[in-house]
């Protein structure tokens, strides 16, 4: 799959996650409300024959926010 990276189009390859833990922030308001908040991984991306300074490779990624007032 090409996807956009610095600008140019490049060949990534779509990495399964195996596990997730993605908790919630929770804000109490002044109304007495809680705002409850989260982003959720969506997709990963590892962007071919890329590394970062360190050696490690370069993802990219989707996320979505999930928000919920009790």
């Amino acid at each position: 799959m090409k996807v956009k990276y610095q600008g140019e189009e490049v060949e990534a390859v779509e990495v399964e996650v195996l596990t997730s833990h993605e908790p919630w922030s929770e804000f109490q308001l002044a109304d007495s409300h809680v705002l409850m908040f989260k982003e959720v991984l969506v997709t990963v991306y590892r962007i071919e024959g890329k590394t970062n300074p360190d050696g490690t490779p370069v993802y990219q990624f989707q996320t979505t926010k999930v928000v919920k007032i009790k």
